[in-house]
């Protein structure tokens, strides 16, 4: 086995992959859920929620941190909005 397989495999147990493929039906997701809903809209799509969790879960992130990491989002991808740690919080534990 050449070094550039056993390399590349190794690179490959690195490599963590968090999946931003709920991006492609985010706004039709918040568009079902804000259908006939009585009050403010939605602002969260519910796979973004599935998504904090797991990205809790995998870095062990504290609710604060948590809500660093959305900022951050935020500005890397400007329709997901920033939110704050308890409303995450409940979300995530509901």
């Amino acid at each position: 086995m050449c070094w550039r397989v056993v390399d590349e495999r190794l690179i490959g147990r690195g490599e963590l992959l968090l999946s931003l493929g709920f991006l492609e039906s985010y706004d039709l997701e918040l568009s079902v859920l804000n259908c006939g809903k009585v009050g403010g809209p939605y602002r969260v799509a519910c796979m973004y929620v599935v998504f904090l969790a797991a990205g809790r879960c995998l870095f062990s992130m504290p609710y604060r941190q948590l809500e660093g990491f959305t900022r951050a989002l935020h500005r890397l991808i400007p329709r997901l909005p920033p939110v704050d740690y308890s409303w995450v919080r409940r979300r995530i534990r509901y």
